[in-house]
């Protein structure tokens, strides 16, 4: 790798490790993050992203990037923020050579149409795993400046920084149906005796007004991390910060754990490819077919804990009765299992609410995973609603959530028992998800907004 180094530090440095060639750190440095991302095994970590939603206290109008980033430095009363919700997100990601790819936690497949084909709503970024630190130390950069020590929790640290055109960038962020580049600028700091990068710490310039984004931070903290017999540098820790033109704000913090090395019996697949589940079908359960429009009830086996749960967590339950044709035909028997996935679990503060929406994606025949694509069945929904002399308050769903079920409960700390039960119909097949028109970060990342 080529780079140029300016030197900008004070004298002060003399007295506090002038010993270290802020040369040689860096290119110490640069040498021990490719090494670790070049030799660094398969290997895949649950990413869980914590979404915490700022809105202003205050009433007030939308104003120019430029004014707001330049007023949060001395924000007026009218920017004190609150916060109004927050969700929860818990993913699988690992490295392929695109970049990074996502799954839901747990799920038997990698999405190899990036992070968008995942989560279909809110902020999100991807390139905190890994990406961001090899388009730094290889492919983005092409000149850093030493700034010289700087004393963090007691740490003397070596601090560098950088600014990539956009001209050299692969940072991108979405303008409607498509991604632009924008220009970025970043720190981070090294730890002189290990030569260790401890901490980065990224920020986008000159986004396009028309993207609906005026700026996002990125900050990551690394660590060592043992994998199989040798370790590895990866994010303890990411946090990534959000400012729109309405002058909300978003917080997302990420932390990844479960680290573990793909073994020689470990199977990726991708989109639609079978997996060793489906490969062990039985003849008849391969010849079941689910019409749209059935009605279904089931109840859930075990609970959702709302403090806790993410979406991505995967969900059981188990057929109220037979799920029948329209001749009567039994297509699956009561007690059959229902698998699915939690798509969303929200947090509202004022008024205190909670909203949990599910996806049902299966049904266990006689042993053999059955497709299912389903929505709330809202005309019982609404007959019940009826009965019960209540009025329905129909919420719209956001982009992706479409033909999913959304259950909204008062109050906070919610926990919906084992037994609850929900009614559904069928969606034929080609009819389910309605997904998100969206691209993807070149390199590493992407980011959807809301």
């Amino acid at each position: 790798m080529r780079y140029a180094l300016l030197f900008t530090w004070a004298i002060g440095f003399a007295a506090t490790g002038a010993e270290y060639d802020p040369v040689v750190m860096l290119r110490r440095a640069t040498q021990k993050v490719l090494l670790s991302a070049r030799s660094i095994p398969n290997y895949t970590c649950v990413e869980t992203v914590s979404r915490d939603y700022f809105e202003p206290a205050a009433a007030t109008l939308p104003r120019e990037c430029s004014v707001l980033l330049e007023q949060r430095r001395h924000p007026t009363l009218d920017m004190v923020l609150r916060p109004y919700s927050t969700d929860r997100l818990r993913l699988d990601v690992t490295m392929a050579t695109g970049g990074e790819i996502y799954s839901w936690s747990g799920a038997n497949h990698f999405e190899d149409g990036g992070l968008d084909h995942v989560v279909r709503s809110g902020p999100i970024t991807s390139g905190s795993f890994g990406g961001f630190l090899m388009a730094v130390f290889e492919a983005d950069v092409k000149r850093f400046t030493f700034n010289g020590p700087k004393v963090i929790d007691n740490r003397i640290l070596m601090e560098y920084s950088f600014h990539v055109a956009q001209s050299d960038s692969n940072y991108r962020v979405k303008l409607r149906n498509s991604w632009v580049k924008t220009s970025y600028r970043g720190t981070f700091q090294v730890d002189p005796q290990t030569a260790d990068v401890v901490r980065m710490t990224i920020v986008t310039e000159d986004v396009p007004p028309a993207t609906g984004l005026c700026q996002t931070t990125t900050a990551m903290d690394f660590a060592w991390i043992q994998l199989g017999e040798g370790q590895f540098l990866l994010p303890k820790r990411s946090s990534q910060r959000f400012v729109y033109p309405n002058v909300q704000e978003t917080e997302n913090t990420t932390v990844f754990s479960n680290c573990r090395e793909f073994r020689g019996e470990s199977i990726i697949s991708f989109g639609d490819q079978p997996v060793a589940d489906d490969v062990t079908k039985s003849h008849s359960a391969k010849a079941v077919f689910l019409p749209g429009g059935l009605a279904l009830s089931f109840t859930l086996t075990t609970s959702i804990q709302t403090d806790t749960a993410a979406a991505g967590d995967s969900f059981s339950a188990r057929l109220v009765d037979a799920l029948r044709d329209e001749k009567g035909k039994v297509l699956a028997p009561k007690g059959t299992a229902v698998e699915g996935h939690v798509i969303r679990v929200q947090s509202y503060f004022k008024p205190p609410e909670v909203r949990v929406v599910l996806r049902p994606e299966a049904l266990r025949i006689h042993g053999a995973r059955v497709a299912l694509s389903a929505m709330r069945d809202w005309r019982r929904v609404m007959s019940e609603t009826k009965r019960a002399g209540k009025k329905l308050e129909i919420v719209l769903p956001p982009r992706g959530e479409e033909n999913d079920g959304l259950f909204r409960f008062q109050g906070m700390h919610i926990i919906i028992p084992a037994g609850f039960r929900s009614e559904w119909r069928t969606v034929a097949a080609g009819g389910a998800q309605v997904g998100a028109t969206v691209a993807r970060f070149s390199w590493t990342s992407a980011m959807l907004l809301p």
